[in-house]
């Protein structure tokens, strides 16, 4: 019995010519879609840096409000300091000086755009290393400023507020003790204030000096990007 031979030709050429097709096409679709996903990346970014923009300067009108509220608050607990130091005890500025150590300014600056950023795990697609570092110390700064500001704050409701109460009839700012002024706690209790102001007007101006910084560059961003999409317009 004899065995049936096949005699099979295969078109290697036209087989590898096949092969390279599929790579090729599965080379472009996949660099296709990572360009893709990068111009999304790219586009998502650049949303995040006007955010940034757009928050920072906000906040920095905020700050330089408390700021200036802050120095003129030190320049009357300084008076009500002087008048204790001279022991002037009858000033009837006195009163209404401790009444300023009660308030304080609202500052919370925005912080959304950084907890988003870092949230959806994009920071490290901003390409410039200090835009970043920058970033990042001024958000940082934001924090130390509120934690400051909270220290005082409490400095005041645990100190100034109780004794302020305690010696002063709200009614018509006349004194339930004539003495209180003249009592060390009190001058001490001003001390005190006065060296948690200074250091909280110190973090404010430290904190805006990174804010200007980063404004700065923020702002060269932005107009640069605006540039691009005029440009884009008019083509």
């Amino acid at each position: 019995m004899r065995k049936l031979r096949l005699n099979l030709k295969i078109d290697w050429t036209s087989k590898i010519i096949d092969l390279f097709i599929v790579i090729i096409g599965i080379t472009i679709a996949f660099r296709l879609n990572s360009w893709n996903e990068a111009r999304k990346t790219n586009i998502e970014v650049k949303r995040y840096i006007k955010s940034f923009y757009d928050e920072n300067k906000a906040n920095r009108e905020v700050m330089v409000s408390s700021l200036e509220f802050l120095k003129s608050k030190k320049q009357g607990i300084d008076s009500l300091e002087q008048i204790l130091v001279s022991k002037n005890y009858s000033n009837k500025r006195i009163k209404f000086l401790t009444a300023e150590m009660s308030s304080m300014p609202d500052f919370s600056p925005s912080t959304i755009t950084m907890q988003n950023i870092t949230s959806s795990g994009k920071f490290e697609q901003v390409g410039d290393i200090n835009l970043r570092r920058d970033i990042i110390r001024t958000y940082d700064a934001y924090k130390a400023t509120r934690d400051l500001g909270a220290l005082l704050t409490n400095y005041g409701n645990k100190y100034v507020t109780p004794f302020f109460f305690k010696n002063v009839r709200l009614s018509n700012f006349g004194s339930i003790h004539s003495n209180f002024v003249k009592d060390p706690l009190f001058e001490n209790i001003v001390i005190g204030y006065d060296v948690l102001l200074k250091q909280l007007i110190k973090g404010y101006e430290r904190n805006l000096d990174l804010v200007n910084a980063l404004n700065k560059k923020l702002t060269s961003i932005e107009s640069l990007q605006v540039e691009q999409r005029k440009s884009k317009t008019i083509k």
